[in-house]
Protein backbone atom coordinates (compact mmCIF):
# COMPACT_ATOMS: atom_id res chain seq x y z
CA UNK A 1 0.00 0.00 0.00
CA UNK A 2 2.90 2.29 0.84
CA UNK A 3 4.51 1.51 -2.39
CA UNK A 4 1.54 1.79 -4.36
CA UNK A 5 0.60 5.10 -3.03
CA UNK A 6 4.63 6.71 -3.38
CA UNK A 7 3.96 5.57 -6.65
CA UNK A 8 0.98 8.06 -7.25
CA UNK A 9 2.47 10.58 -5.57
CA UNK A 10 5.42 10.30 -7.66
CA UNK A 11 3.54 10.51 -10.78
CA UNK A 12 1.63 13.59 -9.64
CA UNK A 13 4.52 15.36 -9.11
CA UNK A 14 5.90 14.55 -12.14
CA UNK A 15 2.90 15.63 -14.02
CA UNK A 16 2.73 18.93 -12.10
CA UNK A 17 6.06 19.75 -13.43
CA UNK A 18 5.61 18.96 -16.78
CA UNK A 19 2.57 20.49 -16.97
CA UNK A 20 -1.34 19.86 -17.98
CA UNK A 21 -0.35 19.22 -21.58
CA UNK A 22 1.71 16.36 -20.35
CA UNK A 23 -0.83 15.00 -18.03
CA UNK A 24 -3.06 15.33 -21.05
CA UNK A 25 -0.60 13.08 -22.87
CA UNK A 26 -0.03 10.73 -20.22
CA UNK A 27 -3.52 9.77 -18.98
CA UNK A 28 -5.01 10.38 -22.62
CA UNK A 29 -6.54 6.50 -22.71
CA UNK A 30 -8.00 6.83 -19.43
CA UNK A 31 -9.67 10.46 -20.36
CA UNK A 32 -10.95 8.75 -23.75
CA UNK A 33 -12.69 5.66 -21.46
CA UNK A 34 -14.62 7.82 -19.27
CA UNK A 35 -15.09 10.27 -22.13
CA UNK A 36 -16.73 6.97 -24.13
CA UNK A 37 -18.55 5.79 -21.27
CA UNK A 38 -20.25 9.65 -20.77
CA UNK A 39 -21.07 9.21 -24.25
CA UNK A 40 -22.32 6.06 -24.10
CA UNK A 41 -24.50 6.63 -21.02
CA UNK A 42 -26.07 10.23 -21.99
CA UNK A 43 -25.94 10.78 -25.27
CA UNK A 44 -28.61 8.70 -27.58
CA UNK A 45 -26.74 9.30 -31.18
CA UNK A 46 -23.76 7.13 -29.78
CA UNK A 47 -25.47 4.12 -29.92
CA UNK A 48 -25.02 4.21 -33.36
CA UNK A 49 -20.77 5.08 -33.28
CA UNK A 50 -18.33 2.00 -33.33
CA UNK A 51 -15.98 2.15 -30.45
CA UNK A 52 -13.18 3.28 -32.86
CA UNK A 53 -15.61 6.17 -34.50
CA UNK A 54 -16.54 7.30 -30.43
CA UNK A 55 -12.92 7.27 -29.40
CA UNK A 56 -11.02 7.90 -32.23
CA UNK A 57 -11.30 11.44 -32.66
CA UNK A 58 -11.58 12.56 -28.94
CA UNK A 59 -7.89 10.88 -28.51
CA UNK A 60 -6.20 12.92 -31.19
CA UNK A 61 -8.64 16.13 -30.22
CA UNK A 62 -7.02 15.77 -26.74
CA UNK A 63 -3.11 14.98 -28.31
CA UNK A 64 -3.39 18.26 -30.31
CA UNK A 65 -4.88 20.18 -27.64
CA UNK A 66 -1.81 18.94 -25.77
CA UNK A 67 0.38 20.40 -28.79
CA UNK A 68 -1.45 23.69 -28.90
CA UNK A 69 -1.11 24.12 -25.25
CA UNK A 70 3.03 23.45 -25.68
CA UNK A 71 3.21 26.21 -28.59
CA UNK A 72 4.92 29.64 -27.97
CA UNK A 73 1.75 32.34 -28.58
CA UNK A 74 0.90 36.10 -27.36
CA UNK A 75 -1.80 36.73 -25.22
CA UNK A 76 -3.46 38.11 -28.36
CA UNK A 77 -2.95 35.46 -30.16
CA UNK A 78 -4.08 33.18 -27.35
CA UNK A 79 -6.92 35.63 -26.67
CA UNK A 80 -8.26 35.00 -31.02
CA UNK A 81 -7.69 31.62 -31.20
CA UNK A 82 -10.35 31.17 -28.13
CA UNK A 83 -12.53 32.94 -30.25
CA UNK A 84 -12.15 30.99 -33.49
CA UNK A 85 -10.79 34.39 -34.94
CA UNK A 86 -7.40 32.59 -36.18
CA UNK A 87 -7.82 29.13 -37.20
CA UNK A 88 -4.42 28.98 -39.23
CA UNK A 89 -2.48 28.92 -36.28
CA UNK A 90 -3.62 25.75 -35.14
CA UNK A 91 -4.03 23.98 -38.28
CA UNK A 92 -4.16 20.62 -36.93
CA UNK A 93 -6.79 21.40 -33.53
CA UNK A 94 -9.10 22.90 -36.21
CA UNK A 95 -8.65 19.54 -38.41
CA UNK A 96 -9.62 17.68 -35.70
CA UNK A 97 -12.23 19.71 -34.94
CA UNK A 98 -14.36 19.78 -38.20
CA UNK A 99 -13.51 16.05 -38.35
CA UNK A 100 -15.37 15.73 -35.00
CA UNK A 101 -18.06 17.76 -36.09
CA UNK A 102 -18.52 15.65 -39.66
CA UNK A 103 -18.62 12.32 -37.93
CA UNK A 104 -21.28 13.43 -35.38
CA UNK A 105 -23.44 15.17 -38.41
CA UNK A 106 -23.10 11.67 -40.18
CA UNK A 107 -24.22 9.69 -37.58
CA UNK A 108 -27.03 11.99 -36.53
CA UNK A 109 -26.05 13.97 -33.80
CA UNK A 110 -27.93 17.12 -32.19
CA UNK A 111 -25.70 20.11 -31.79
CA UNK A 112 -26.07 19.83 -28.28
CA UNK A 113 -24.96 15.99 -28.19
CA UNK A 114 -22.17 17.13 -29.91
CA UNK A 115 -21.41 20.51 -27.39
CA UNK A 116 -21.95 17.86 -24.38
CA UNK A 117 -18.91 15.54 -25.74
CA UNK A 118 -16.86 18.76 -25.28
CA UNK A 119 -18.61 19.38 -22.29
CA UNK A 120 -17.42 15.87 -20.74
CA UNK A 121 -13.97 15.60 -22.17
CA UNK A 122 -13.22 19.54 -20.32
CA UNK A 123 -14.79 18.38 -17.12
CA UNK A 124 -12.51 15.10 -16.77
CA UNK A 125 -8.89 16.68 -18.12
CA UNK A 126 -9.95 19.53 -15.20
CA UNK A 127 -10.82 16.95 -12.13
CA UNK A 128 -7.67 15.38 -13.17
CA UNK A 129 -5.77 18.24 -13.33
CA UNK A 130 -7.56 19.40 -9.65
CA UNK A 131 -6.45 15.98 -8.38
CA UNK A 132 -2.58 16.44 -9.53
CA UNK A 133 -3.02 18.60 -6.82
CA UNK A 134 -0.31 21.43 -8.68
CA UNK A 135 1.76 23.46 -5.61
CA UNK A 136 1.52 26.80 -7.30
CA UNK A 137 -1.70 28.38 -7.79
CA UNK A 138 -0.76 30.59 -10.57
CA UNK A 139 0.59 27.81 -12.45
CA UNK A 140 -2.09 25.42 -12.21
CA UNK A 141 -4.45 29.16 -13.27
CA UNK A 142 -2.17 29.48 -16.32
CA UNK A 143 -2.17 25.87 -17.58
CA UNK A 144 -6.23 25.79 -16.97
CA UNK A 145 -6.73 28.76 -19.22
CA UNK A 146 -4.32 27.49 -21.11
CA UNK A 147 -6.31 24.14 -21.87
CA UNK A 148 -9.50 26.02 -21.84
CA UNK A 149 -8.34 28.82 -24.52
CA UNK A 150 -7.30 25.56 -26.58
CA UNK A 151 -10.90 23.52 -26.41
CA UNK A 152 -12.93 26.32 -26.65
CA UNK A 153 -11.21 27.30 -30.34
CA UNK A 154 -11.83 23.33 -30.63
CA UNK A 155 -15.42 23.94 -29.88
CA UNK A 156 -16.22 27.07 -31.61
CA UNK A 157 -14.94 25.11 -35.17
CA UNK A 158 -17.19 22.45 -34.01
CA UNK A 159 -19.79 24.24 -33.72
CA UNK A 160 -19.20 26.39 -36.80
CA UNK A 161 -18.71 23.58 -39.44
CA UNK A 162 -21.59 21.66 -37.79
CA UNK A 163 -23.98 23.99 -37.89
CA UNK A 164 -23.09 25.54 -41.94
CA UNK A 165 -23.02 21.76 -43.00
CA UNK A 166 -26.32 21.15 -41.81
CA UNK A 167 -27.48 23.95 -42.55
CA UNK A 168 -26.42 23.69 -46.21
CA UNK A 169 -27.55 19.89 -46.12
CA UNK A 170 -31.74 20.91 -45.46
CA UNK A 171 -31.18 23.76 -48.38
CA UNK A 172 -29.91 21.08 -50.77
CA UNK A 173 -32.58 18.56 -49.99
CA UNK A 174 -35.27 21.62 -50.05
CA UNK A 175 -33.97 22.80 -53.67
CA UNK A 176 -34.03 19.00 -54.45
CA UNK A 177 -37.68 18.71 -53.19
CA UNK A 178 -38.82 21.70 -54.65
CA UNK A 179 -37.59 20.82 -57.98
CA UNK A 180 -38.92 17.14 -58.38
CA UNK A 181 -42.41 19.07 -57.24
CA UNK A 182 -42.44 21.23 -60.10
CA UNK A 183 -43.09 18.56 -62.40
CA UNK A 184 -46.08 17.01 -60.83
CA UNK A 185 -47.69 19.83 -59.96
CA UNK A 186 -47.72 21.38 -63.87
CA UNK A 187 -49.47 18.01 -64.71
CA UNK A 188 -52.06 19.15 -61.78
CA UNK A 189 -52.87 22.63 -63.16
CA UNK A 190 -52.96 21.51 -67.19
CA UNK A 191 -55.21 19.21 -66.17
CA UNK A 192 -57.32 20.93 -63.99
CA UNK A 193 -57.26 23.85 -66.40
CA UNK A 194 -58.30 21.24 -68.90
CA UNK A 195 -61.69 20.40 -66.70
CA UNK A 196 -62.34 24.08 -66.31
CA UNK A 197 -62.56 24.48 -70.06
CA UNK A 198 -64.32 21.54 -70.84
CA UNK A 199 -67.99 21.77 -71.09
CA UNK A 200 -69.03 18.45 -69.79
CA UNK A 201 -68.49 19.43 -66.29
CA UNK A 202 -71.59 21.29 -64.05
CA UNK A 203 -72.00 24.26 -62.91
CA UNK A 204 -70.47 22.88 -59.39
CA UNK A 205 -67.31 20.69 -60.63
CA UNK A 206 -65.60 23.70 -62.91
CA UNK A 207 -65.78 25.79 -59.67
CA UNK A 208 -64.09 22.66 -58.31
CA UNK A 209 -61.44 22.67 -60.78
CA UNK A 210 -61.25 26.35 -60.62
CA UNK A 211 -60.11 26.08 -56.92
CA UNK A 212 -57.45 23.13 -58.24
CA UNK A 213 -56.22 25.51 -60.55
CA UNK A 214 -56.31 28.47 -57.68
CA UNK A 215 -54.50 26.31 -55.40
CA UNK A 216 -51.81 24.91 -57.89
CA UNK A 217 -50.88 28.20 -58.75
CA UNK A 218 -50.37 28.88 -55.02
CA UNK A 219 -48.15 26.18 -54.40
CA UNK A 220 -46.25 26.78 -57.62
CA UNK A 221 -45.21 30.12 -56.22
CA UNK A 222 -44.15 28.44 -52.81
CA UNK A 223 -41.93 25.81 -54.99
CA UNK A 224 -40.64 28.93 -57.11
CA UNK A 225 -39.53 30.76 -53.87
CA UNK A 226 -38.21 27.56 -52.05
CA UNK A 227 -35.91 27.25 -55.15
CA UNK A 228 -34.63 30.95 -54.82
CA UNK A 229 -33.90 30.73 -51.32
CA UNK A 230 -31.80 27.63 -51.75
CA UNK A 231 -30.03 29.25 -54.46
CA UNK A 232 -29.18 31.52 -52.53
CA UNK A 233 -28.93 30.39 -49.42
CA UNK A 234 -26.41 27.34 -51.41
CA UNK A 235 -24.22 30.63 -51.70
CA UNK A 236 -25.16 31.87 -54.98
CA UNK A 237 -27.13 34.77 -56.41
CA UNK A 238 -30.59 34.89 -57.87
CA UNK A 239 -29.89 34.82 -62.03
CA UNK A 240 -31.49 37.50 -64.35
CA UNK A 241 -31.35 37.77 -68.07
CA UNK A 242 -32.15 41.79 -67.80
CA UNK A 243 -33.20 42.92 -71.38
CA UNK A 244 -35.16 46.06 -73.04
CA UNK A 245 -38.22 45.46 -71.60
CA UNK A 246 -41.66 48.14 -70.47
CA UNK A 247 -42.18 48.48 -66.66
CA UNK A 248 -45.37 49.92 -67.58
CA UNK A 249 -46.73 47.23 -69.81
CA UNK A 250 -45.48 44.51 -67.17
CA UNK A 251 -47.23 46.53 -64.25
CA UNK A 252 -50.42 46.53 -66.34
CA UNK A 253 -50.06 42.45 -67.41
CA UNK A 254 -49.42 41.89 -63.40
CA UNK A 255 -51.70 43.75 -62.15
CA UNK A 256 -54.98 42.31 -64.64
CA UNK A 257 -52.90 38.91 -63.80
CA UNK A 258 -53.72 39.65 -59.95
CA UNK A 259 -56.96 41.33 -60.20
CA UNK A 260 -58.45 38.11 -61.79
CA UNK A 261 -56.66 36.18 -59.03
CA UNK A 262 -58.07 38.08 -56.26
CA UNK A 263 -61.36 39.59 -57.41
CA UNK A 264 -62.66 40.65 -54.00
CA UNK A 265 -59.73 43.28 -53.46
CA UNK A 266 -59.00 46.69 -55.03
CA UNK A 267 -56.34 46.52 -56.83
CA UNK A 268 -54.84 50.26 -58.26
CA UNK A 269 -52.39 50.82 -60.55
CA UNK A 270 -51.05 54.17 -60.95
CA UNK A 271 -48.27 54.90 -64.05
CA UNK A 272 -48.69 57.63 -65.64
CA UNK A 273 -45.74 57.55 -68.20
CA UNK A 274 -43.91 55.38 -70.41
CA UNK A 275 -40.83 53.40 -68.34
CA UNK A 276 -38.22 51.67 -70.12
CA UNK A 277 -35.17 49.91 -69.05
CA UNK A 278 -33.35 47.16 -68.58
CA UNK A 279 -34.68 44.30 -66.14
CA UNK A 280 -35.36 41.03 -65.97
CA UNK A 281 -39.08 40.43 -67.48
CA UNK A 282 -40.02 37.47 -65.16
CA UNK A 283 -38.16 38.68 -62.24
CA UNK A 284 -39.65 42.15 -61.81
CA UNK A 285 -43.01 40.57 -62.45
CA UNK A 286 -42.19 38.02 -59.97
CA UNK A 287 -41.09 41.10 -57.44
CA UNK A 288 -44.39 42.70 -58.22
CA UNK A 289 -46.36 40.20 -57.43
CA UNK A 290 -45.17 39.13 -54.02
CA UNK A 291 -45.28 42.32 -52.94
CA UNK A 292 -49.28 42.61 -53.78
CA UNK A 293 -49.71 39.05 -52.03
CA UNK A 294 -48.18 40.68 -49.38
CA UNK A 295 -50.57 43.73 -49.23
CA UNK A 296 -53.50 41.43 -49.80
CA UNK A 297 -52.45 39.17 -47.14
CA UNK A 298 -51.79 41.72 -44.23
CA UNK A 299 -53.62 45.03 -45.55
CA UNK A 300 -57.01 46.23 -45.05
CA UNK A 301 -59.92 44.19 -46.74
CA UNK A 302 -61.91 47.19 -47.47
CA UNK A 303 -59.10 49.25 -48.57
CA UNK A 304 -57.47 49.20 -52.04
CA UNK A 305 -53.47 48.09 -52.57
CA UNK A 306 -52.08 50.74 -54.84
CA UNK A 307 -48.81 49.84 -57.46
CA UNK A 308 -47.16 52.50 -58.84
CA UNK A 309 -44.30 53.20 -60.45
CA UNK A 310 -41.88 56.46 -61.21
CA UNK A 311 -38.73 57.55 -63.17
CA UNK A 312 -36.42 59.17 -60.98
CA UNK A 313 -33.20 60.10 -62.50
CA UNK A 314 -31.19 57.21 -63.39
CA UNK A 315 -33.75 55.04 -61.00
CA UNK A 316 -37.26 53.46 -61.18
CA UNK A 317 -39.26 53.78 -57.82
CA UNK A 318 -41.74 51.02 -58.11
CA UNK A 319 -43.82 51.22 -54.94
CA UNK A 320 -46.32 48.67 -53.58
CA UNK A 321 -49.03 50.28 -50.62
CA UNK A 322 -51.39 49.15 -48.51
CA UNK A 323 -53.43 50.51 -45.80
CA UNK A 324 -54.31 48.15 -42.13
CA UNK A 325 -52.20 47.56 -39.05
CA UNK A 326 -48.71 48.81 -39.42
CA UNK A 327 -44.93 47.26 -38.96
CA UNK A 328 -43.57 47.98 -35.75
CA UNK A 329 -40.64 49.85 -36.25
CA UNK A 330 -38.77 46.87 -33.97
CA UNK A 331 -39.60 44.33 -36.85
CA UNK A 332 -39.05 46.86 -40.41
CA UNK A 333 -34.91 46.08 -40.26
CA UNK A 334 -35.70 41.99 -39.81
CA UNK A 335 -38.94 42.27 -41.95
CA UNK A 336 -37.07 40.96 -45.64
CA UNK A 337 -34.98 38.07 -43.32
CA UNK A 338 -36.15 34.46 -44.80
CA UNK A 339 -39.01 32.74 -43.10
CA UNK A 340 -40.33 35.81 -41.45
CA UNK A 341 -43.36 36.79 -41.12
CA UNK A 342 -46.05 38.63 -39.48
CA UNK A 343 -49.68 38.31 -38.24
CA UNK A 344 -52.27 41.00 -39.10
CA UNK A 345 -51.41 42.60 -35.94
CA UNK A 346 -47.89 42.86 -36.69
CA UNK A 347 -46.36 40.17 -34.59
CA UNK A 348 -44.11 37.96 -35.68
CA UNK A 349 -46.10 34.95 -36.91
CA UNK A 350 -44.47 30.87 -37.09
CA UNK A 351 -47.96 29.97 -38.72
CA UNK A 352 -48.22 31.91 -41.81
CA UNK A 353 -50.43 31.30 -44.97
CA UNK A 354 -47.10 30.74 -46.96
CA UNK A 355 -43.45 29.93 -46.36
CA UNK A 356 -42.21 33.50 -45.65
CA UNK A 357 -39.84 34.11 -48.38
CA UNK A 358 -41.65 36.37 -50.73
CA UNK A 359 -40.18 39.47 -49.41
CA UNK A 360 -36.65 37.94 -48.99
CA UNK A 361 -37.16 36.83 -52.76
CA UNK A 362 -37.99 40.57 -53.57
CA UNK A 363 -34.99 41.85 -51.85
CA UNK A 364 -32.91 39.59 -53.69
CA UNK A 365 -34.43 40.19 -57.46
CA UNK A 366 -33.89 44.41 -56.33
CA UNK A 367 -30.05 43.91 -55.39
CA UNK A 368 -29.23 41.41 -58.30
CA UNK A 369 -30.11 44.25 -60.44
CA UNK A 370 -27.78 46.56 -58.62
CA UNK A 371 -31.52 48.11 -56.56
CA UNK A 372 -32.18 48.18 -53.10
CA UNK A 373 -36.12 47.28 -51.34
CA UNK A 374 -37.19 49.50 -48.50
CA UNK A 375 -40.08 49.99 -46.41
CA UNK A 376 -42.31 52.75 -44.46
CA UNK A 377 -44.92 51.97 -41.98
CA UNK A 378 -47.19 53.73 -39.92
CA UNK A 379 -50.69 53.71 -38.98
CA UNK A 380 -51.97 56.99 -40.47
CA UNK A 381 -49.93 56.45 -43.85
CA UNK A 382 -49.94 52.90 -43.93
CA UNK A 383 -47.50 50.68 -45.39
CA UNK A 384 -45.04 51.24 -48.45
CA UNK A 385 -42.24 48.98 -49.94
CA UNK A 386 -40.70 50.80 -52.39
CA UNK A 387 -38.20 49.36 -54.57
CA UNK A 388 -35.63 51.24 -56.39
CA UNK A 389 -33.82 50.14 -59.90
CA UNK A 390 -31.67 51.21 -62.26
CA UNK A 391 -33.20 51.98 -65.42
CA UNK A 392 -29.56 51.17 -66.82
Amino acid sequence: SYQFQSAVDTDNRRQQKAGLSQLIRDEVDAIVDEFAEFARSHLRSASRLSEHELRDTAAELLNHIAEDMDARQSELERSSKSRGDSPLNAPSLVGDAQSHAQGRLAESFSLNEMVSEYRALRASVMRRWREAGVADPVTALEEAVRFNEAIDQALTESIAWFTAERDRSRELLSGVIAHDLRTPLGAIAMSAQFLVRSEALRDAETRAAGRIVSSAGIMAKMVSDLLDFAQVRMGGHLSISPARMSLSELCTDAVTELRAFHPERSIELDIKDTIDGHWDRDRVRQMISNLVENAVGHGAAEAPVKVSAVRSGAHVQLAVHNFGEPIPPVHQSSIFSPLTRLSKDGERSRRPNGIGLGLFIVMEIAEAHGGSVSVISDREAGTTFTVSLPVA
